[in-house]
């Protein structure tokens, strides 16, 4: 039998479809059912999907929340720490009544006008001490070798700082006699440099203008007599003035610089709390920036004064205020109304109090209330713990939205096999999640944290040449690479983690097309169904480069264009590895199998020809 003759007996076996199959048109294709193609759609399995995944979410806002109730910042730390330190140790009130007790009316009114404590029955004491010792209104307390000078001080007319009081020639020429009846080495030393030469900015004691300068050295003398400076600084004060008195260039500037640091607290302080002052002063320089603390902010007298009473830390305040220039007096100010503790733990600390936008402090008013006190004693004593505790609820708040999502995903796919949870892919796309929800929640509650902190630049006048600004632009790439602060460093892992997610959410989705029970055709077409998918993140990437150049413009984020230009090199790399790496070996396969099926037929109707 020729191979027409048996085409031509096929052809005549082929059964003609029914009349009712061939009136079947494309346009009641639709009313077909689907059993074939899809399996019955079951609403009992939709409810249970749907209902998992709205008690995954409810998981994930509970943890968020009691997340939030960590009062454990980066950049800043929380009222409420600050808050749980002062109750912890000494009261203000205890502090107040501490002055009280003793006598001192110049610190406790000092302190009260700082506090803004206004306790009828500590009034009521300050002013009986006042009544019974007048002199206190002059003296701030109750000191010897003080009340000795007005005893023998012939000025009726005082102010109650100690400068004022001590310009008069009169009065200085009666301080310096009394004075001079005394044994200590020190307080000799410092009579000796009354009529010091080679100083740049006061005039010695017998100059016309010498009254300033011969004050400040008359109540460094008449401090250390008091006992008020610890006896080491007081021994490197008369060594000082020694070394000066011989003509030693350093030690006249040293002496100098020390006695306008007196007189600036002197002219502001009362003899008594100028002797407190004194007593917590370690070396020369914690006097020198108390100073110019004092001379820096004049209408603070009383807030700056109550500060280094109570945390007992010169150079700590003054590196303090000198950090947190826009925010520090109000830090200070809120510390100081919560204890000695409170302020010492604010310094110590060396960071701004929390104090959020109007939408995050909103939400953080309404769970101050249900904030347990284990959280905030856990920040206080170690606030690292504290982070540690808040990452790790943000990040199983992460998880649990990772898990709603994949919930919500896998009920909406059908019939379509899904990948195994515990594959590796799906495993680090949840994981990567969790990191974008604690980035996420973190910054919008703490946006800080997107802010550098580079210190401020020196505005001092100096000469600058052009060849210098040659060399730093010569120099700039490498400068650039070694300047990378800790916002861009953030910045760049957002963006990175990002296409990671992204890349994840790809590679599983290849998964889910190679596990499907179709042609291999039909693989091709899914695959260009998704090639949108596939190019996400490079859209991503462009988007957050312009999203970045936005906020960098706008001044809401400081961090470098490095960063802005990352993101856009992260979303070309990650799509390039996913098509160069995994989608086109994957086509390539199925466009052989897809050949090599299709081989038969073509040979069938080679032969029918």
């Amino acid at each position: 039998m020729s191979v027409l003759t048996w085409t031509l007996s096929v052809r005549a076996k082929r059964p003609e479809p029914p009349s009712r199959l061939r009136l079947l048109t494309i346009p009641k294709i639709y009313v077909l059912p689907l059993e074939p193609f899809c399996p019955k759609f079951d609403q009992h399995q939709l409810m249970v999907a749907f209902i998992k995944t709205i008690i995954l979410l409810l998981i994930a806002l509970f943890l968020a929340m009691v997340a939030l109730l960590v009062p454990a910042q980066i950049r800043s730390i929380d009222q409420s720490v600050i808050e749980l330190a002062g109750s912890n140790g000494t009261s203000v009130e205890d502090k107040l009544w501490e002055e009280v007790n003793a006598a001192y009316v110049g610190p406790a009114q000092r302190v009260a006008a700082a506090t803004q404590t206004e306790e009828p029955l500590l009034q009521a004491r300050i002013a009986e001490l006042l009544q019974k010792n007048p002199e206190f209104s002059l003296t701030g307390g109750p000191d010897r070798s003080f009340e000795d000078y007005l005893k023998a001080s012939v000025n009726s007319r005082r102010a109650e700082a100690v400068i004022p009081q001590l310009l008069p020639r009169s009065e200085r020429a009666a301080l310096s006699t009394t004075l001079a009846a005394s044994n200590n080495r020190n307080i000799v030393a410092l009579l000796n440099i009354r009529d010091l030469s080679g100083l740049l900015r006061l005039h010695p004691a017998s100059h016309a203008a010498g009254a300033p300068y011969d004050s400040g050295v008359l109540t460094l003398a008449l401090l250390i007599e008091g006992g008020h400076f610890q006896p080491a600084l007081a021994q490197q004060i008369g060594n000082l003035a020694t070394l000066a008195a011989n003509r030693n260039p350093d030690a006249v500037i040293a002496c100098e610089d020390f006695v306008i640091g007196t007189l600036s607290l002197g002219r502001q302080l009362d003899y008594r709390s100028l002797a407190s002052l004194a007593e917590m002063t370690h070396t020369l320089s914690d006097w020198s920036q108390m100073a110019s603390l004092f001379r820096a902010q004049p209408k603070r007298v009383a807030e700056n004064f109550t500060a280094l009473l109570f945390a007992q830390d010169p150079d700590g305040l003054y590196t303090y205020l000198a950090e947190h220039s826009e925010t520090g007096d109000r830090d200070i100010d809120l510390a100081l109304r919560n204890g000695p503790d409170a302020v010492s733990h604010l310094i110590q600390s060396n960071q701004p109090i929390y104090r959020p936008s109007a939408l995050p402090a909103t939400v953080l008013s309404y769970l101050a209330p249900y904030r347990p006190e284990s959280f905030a004693a856990i920040t206080l004593q170690q606030n690292s713990l504290g982070q540690l505790l808040k990452f790790a609820l943000l990040f199983l708040a992460g998880l649990a939205f990772a898990f709603a999502m994949g919930s919500a995903w896998r009920s909406s796919i059908g019939n379509i096999t899904p990948v195994s949870r515990t594959n590796p892919m799906v495993m680090a796309r949840d994981v990567l999640i969790s990191l974008v929800v604690v980035l996420t929640v973190w910054t919008f509650f703490e946006p800080d944290i997107l802010k550098s902190q580079e210190t401020a630049p020196d505005n001092t006048p100096r000469i600058e040449f052009a060849v210098a600004d040659s060399l730093s632009a010569i120099k700039s790439p490498v400068k650039a690479m070694q300047e990378l602060n800790q916002v861009t460093l953030l910045v760049l892992a957002l963006f990175f983690i990002i296409q990671l997610v992204i890349y994840s959410f790809c590679l599983i989705k290849l998964r889910e097309v190679s596990k499907q029970q179709l042609s291999a055709e039909m693989k091709i077409k899914l695959l260009e169904n998704e090639e949108n998918l596939f190019d996400f993140g490079l859209y991503v990437g462009l988007g957050g480069t312009v999203l970045s150049l936005i906020l960098v413009a706008v001044g809401i984020v400081e961090a470098s264009l490095m960063a802005a230009y990352a993101s856009t090199l992260f979303g070309i790399l990650f799509t390039a590895m996913l098509k160069v790496m995994h989608l086109r070996p994957f086509r390539r396969k199925l466009i052989l199998e897809a050949g090599s099926t299709a081989a038969p037929s073509t040979l069938m109707k080679n032969i029918e020809l």
